[in-house]
């Protein structure tokens, strides 16, 4: 079953960001992550979700999940992204309508 992970940001250092976003575009498209959304100017529609920057992307399972996030060179991507932003997110799974 396909996993999500909606992530929203605090940028502090933009510059810092956008190396990680030219460090990990490469690596979402090399291991085909879905990305549904990516918002640099979001509307909060209650105080806790105030963000710079969010983001929705789809990973085909938990395998997948686990896989990319397991990558060396998307773990120090991940490092300049942390030094420049406070992320939090959640992983979830799709809703499936009962029939």
């Amino acid at each position: 079953m396909p996993k999500f992970v909606f992530a929203k940001f605090a940028i502090h250092d933009r510059a810092g960001y956008a190396r990680y976003v030219d460090l990990a575009t490469p690596i979402f498209m090399r291991e085909k992550v879905i990305i549904h959304a990516s918002d640099d100017e979001p509307r909060s529609l209650s105080p806790d979700m105030k963000a710079d920057k969010v983001v929705l992307l789809e990973f085909k399972d938990s395998d997948h999940f686990k896989h990319f996030f397991s990558q060396p060179d998307y773990m120090e991507a991940a490092k300049i992204r942390d030094a420049a932003s406070t992320i939090s997110a959640t992983v979830f799974e799709r809703f499936e309508m009962p029939s």
